[in-house]
């Protein structure tokens, strides 16, 4: 009798095989159980999508705030046909799709798959979506990945909890917090022992997320534990140096504790404190949450094994002491107006920058002892304003320097440190299609506002294109996205008539930039003054180590 040893290349070959034919039938068995997914067909084209499957247990009771645990086998056949209920959120933002359904067991996601049997293994990309860390959430309302798909990329769309239910802390281990960028990771473990089962290779993810998500693809590139889950990373308008850090983070616990009940006081332990909110129903922790206004941000934890972020981002990547990995990073031409959707808005911005220059120090600055913030101010505005003149008089200044105060200074410096370690493509959306024609527009500022970009990566319901201009900056842009999931080079190929050009890695002596507008054209960074401003202005008037830039 012959005994035929099965090699590593054979047992590839049956997957693959088990996988075409699984995905013919639409069900996957999985570790967990199996599933049944559905095909999505649109006027142009379809895709197989399993929507809805549990990557961690529901994160309540005991659970609430804390570190998500993954989710238990179940049992028969999981319809995954539709989108789960969205993780709860604070604020829903203008234009944003509504949000069916929302729940404190919210933690799923969803993979969508070339409708085709699938014999290869093929990237992935894996998407976090934005919204301050308090909205957004990942359905196909929001994000239909079907132009990524069709490019022969996974598509992973995950929920994370949002507001308190993600980023309460108590600044000890009661509640360590960054609940939701431990969903995120706990997702992320998800889709490395997972994804192959859809013909999906674990050693071929992309993160990607833009705002919110851009800056927790950043957390996730300095973050040590999650470190071999991906291999590329894209950063969209936030980065791993945009700051998120909540203030007061312990007396925001109190301060919701007290709506419940007023008696509680310091003298109450923060133990107590948890225990207490856990206990409260969800629909009243959520409408009180609201009603206090409560926006929270990341939180830089007590030493823990469950614990996410607890040293400072710059020096983290200074040292090389990060996740390297190639990476895509940008901003929209004006960020600002997004955030100053009117004349009205950007005035009034002006007028408290003109009335005092200590307003434009930047927030997670943390100043020497001694430090003249007022001549650190000034410095500042000299680099955006001329000396003689106001911001109130240059209102393009104002939105440039709000803009750069926000997303363009974090991203050039993470650009400048990064590119000495990985290859680093640096982009700026500047396409004035359908989706920014409602912008307020200043002569001498961009015309694109902050996630104006998302339109031409997804399907958004309630954005449709429009123009033959829009269509073919999403072709762009989804070419370049999925080139790089596929050999993290985004233009792989000069010879492509749809992109007609070489997007170059920079190098930190050589910041140069793809304008994404009605062409694509390489340009030199045009901020080296402000760039080398802010440098001075943390080196002189901050004290280190900087958490963020």
């Amino acid at each position: 009798m012959v005994v035929k040893t099965i090699t590593f290349e054979m047992r590839v070959f049956l997957l693959l095989v088990l996988v075409s034919t699984a995905v013919a039938d639409l069900v996957i068995d999985l570790p967990d159980g199996r599933i049944r997914g559905h095909e999505i067909r649109t006027e142009s084209s379809s895709m197989y999508a399993f929507q809805g499957i549990p990557f961690g247990r529901p994160p309540v009771g005991k659970l609430r705030f804390q570190a998500p645990l993954p989710s238990e086998p179940w049992e028969g056949v999981l319809e995954a046909n539709r989108t789960a209920a969205s993780c709860i959120v604070v604020m829903h933002f203008d234009g944003d799709p509504e949000i069916d359904e929302q729940n404190e067991d919210c933690l799923y996601l969803n993979v969508y798959t070339p409708a085709r049997q699938i014999t290869e293994k093929l990237p992935v990309l894996f998407w976090i979506y934005g919204g301050g860390f308090i909205g957004g959430c990942a359905s196909y309302d929001y994000y239909g990945p079907d132009d990524l798909v069709n490019e022969d990329v996974i598509i992973v769309t995950v929920n994370y909890r949002l507001g308190f239910y993600g980023f309460l802390s108590t600044e000890d281990k009661a509640i360590l917090g960054n609940a939701g960028l431990k969903d995120q990771l706990l997702a992320l473990k998800w889709a490395q022992k997972n994804i192959e089962f859809f013909g999906g290779d674990p050693e071929k993810i992309t993160i990607f997320g833009e705002s919110a998500g851009g800056i927790s693809v950043g957390a996730h590139v300095v973050n040590s534990k999650s470190k071999g889950l991906f291999r590329a990373a894209i950063c969209q308008s936030g980065c791993s140096l945009t700051t998120v850090l909540q203030s007061n983070a312990r007396q925001n616990v109190y301060d919701l504790a007290k709506i419940f009940d007023p008696t509680i006081s310091e003298k109450n332990t923060t133990t107590e404190i948890r225990d207490f909110l856990q206990s409260l129903p969800s629909d009243v922790l959520a409408q009180a949450g609201t009603e206090l206004g409560l926006l929270l941000g990341a939180v830089v934890e007590v030493e823990d094994e469950d614990a996410f972020i607890t040293k400072p981002a710059v020096p983290l990547l200074e040292s090389g002491n990060f996740n390297q990995v190639p990476l895509i990073i940008g901003t929209v031409s004006e960020e600002s107006i997004g955030f100053l959707p009117t004349i009205s808005d950007i005035e009034e911005a002006a007028r408290s920058y003109d009335a005092d220059v200590t307003a434009l120090l930047p927030v997670d600055l943390v100043p020497l002892e001694g430090a003249n913030l007022t001549e650190a101010g000034i410095v500042i505005k000299d680099a955006y304003t001329d000396r003689d003149r106001t911001f109130s008089e240059d209102l393009s200044r104002t939105l440039k320097y709000f803009s750069d105060n926000i997303f363009g200074r974090p991203t050039l410096k993470q650009v400048k440190i990064q590119s000495n370690f990985t290859p680093v493509y640096l982009y700026q959306f500047s396409f004035a299609g359908t989706k920014s024609q409602n912008r307020t527009v200043i002569e001498g500022a961009g015309k694109v506002g902050h996630a104006d970009e998302l339109a031409y990566l997804f399907k958004i319901s309630t954005f449709p294109l429009a123009t033959e201009a829009d269509f073919l900056t999403r072709k762009r842009m989804v070419k370049m996205w999925t080139n790089f999931a596929k050999t993290l080079n985004p233009t792989p190929d000069a010879s492509d008539p749809i992109l007609n050009v070489t997007w170059p890695s920079v190098s930190s002596i050589d910041i140069q930039y793809l304008d994404i507008d009605d062409t694509l054209q390489v340009k030199p960074n045009g901020k080296v003054k402000q760039m080398e401003m802010w440098d001075y202005v943390y080196e002189t008037y901050g004290k280190r180590p900087f958490y963020y830039f």
